[in-house]
């Protein structure tokens, strides 16, 4: 187990500085080196969920054809590990949460915003067996709960829940888990309370498990909680590329948000889940816009909390096409 006291980004360093040195030979991506008259082949990397419904919504929809774009995508294994796949040119533009795009930054990693994806709502869940006492932040004093990744936005977000019910994070013991494992550990009692996202909330849910609190309320409503990014190389390049990217990727949010309807005919598409559970999910709130008033209080949060070590700001990492 890991305490939250812990300074959990120190266990990417080797990882970061060994990327570091290899930045003279990568981050060129597989798609358009230089853009050209015409149609421009882009490399997308995506993990499969229902947030990045945006990415195939806007290839299936023609919105990516419609910028000019021949996207083609390629699921990854998560927002962290997608950083390094993007810094060694396995991808052009690629799907990750925030917090792994400063952190990756802070490391001296060449990371570009090129635009938002979304931003945390009902959608994400703190869960607690049916029978349990606990209620809410302050009851979790104490306790173990079950997070993905110790440096994810769900960290900061439990650091800000702590705090604001008057604990301090060393007061729970936060534990690395994957998704799919948390509601069986939840069951064996290993853990107290674990965070969900969906579309393991609404399995969650069917398990028979209790929501205590939406995970981005109170002191981190409205947070962003996901993006698109790329490489500065790339951006400086392909300035057009990810001009018409962020357009497609917005588009493509306004038109799915809020349509259940067409969220359960795609999701199973490209992902295990079933048209009869897309129907009980929350809906994602998209946001293909970076909000950087609210990013750089993410930034800021990463320091105060340890996971980064020098400020941020958040602003010298747009993409300039996007700024």
């Amino acid at each position: 187990m890991s305490r939250i006291g812990t300074r959990p980004g120190t266990v990417l360093v080797p990882l970061f500085a060994a990327l570091t040195l290899g930045l003279t030979a990568c981050g060129e991506g597989t798609g358009a080196s230089a853009e050209e008259e015409g149609v421009t082949a882009v490399r997308i990397g995506y993990f499969p969920l229902v947030h990045t419904a945006t990415a195939v919504h806007a290839e299936q929809a023609g919105l990516f054809e419609a910028e000019d774009l021949d996207p083609e995508l390629v699921p990854t294994s998560g927002g962290a590990a997608a950083i390094p796949a993007l810094v060694s040119g396995d991808f052009d533009i690629t799907y990750t949460n925030y917090t792994s795009a400063l952190l990756a930054a802070e490391k001296g990693l060449p990371i570009q915003l090129v635009a938002g994806n979304d931003v945390g709502a009902t959608d994400h869940g703190v869960f607690v067996a049916a029978d349990s006492e606990l209620r809410a932040p302050a009851d979790l004093a104490g306790k173990t709960v079950a997070v993905n990744n110790l440096q994810n936005i769900g960290t900061v977000a439990f650091y800000e829940h702590l705090g604001a019910a008057g604990l301090d994070p060393r007061d729970v013991d936060l534990v690395e888990m994957p998704y799919p494992d948390m509601s069986a550990a939840l069951e064996r009692g290993e853990v107290d309370a674990v965070w969900q996202v969906e579309p393991f909330q609404a399995m969650a849910e069917q398990a028979g498990h209790r929501k205590i609190f939406d995970l981005f309320s109170g002191p981190v409503e409205e947070m962003p909680v996901a993006g698109w990014v790329t490489t500065q190389e790339f951006a400086e390049q392909n300035p057009e590329t990810v001009a018409a990217f962020a357009r497609a990727i917005t588009a493509s949010g306004e038109e799915l948000q809020d349509d259940q309807e067409q969220l359960v005919e795609l999701v199973p598409t490209y992902t295990q889940v079933s048209a009869e559970l897309a129907q009980d999910v929350e809906m994602p709130v998209f946001q293909g816009g970076l909000d950087l008033e609210k990013l750089q209080r993410t930034a800021d949060l990463m320091q105060q909390h340890g996971i980064t070590g020098d400020r941020l700001d958040v602003a010298d990492l747009v993409a300039e096409p996007v700024r």
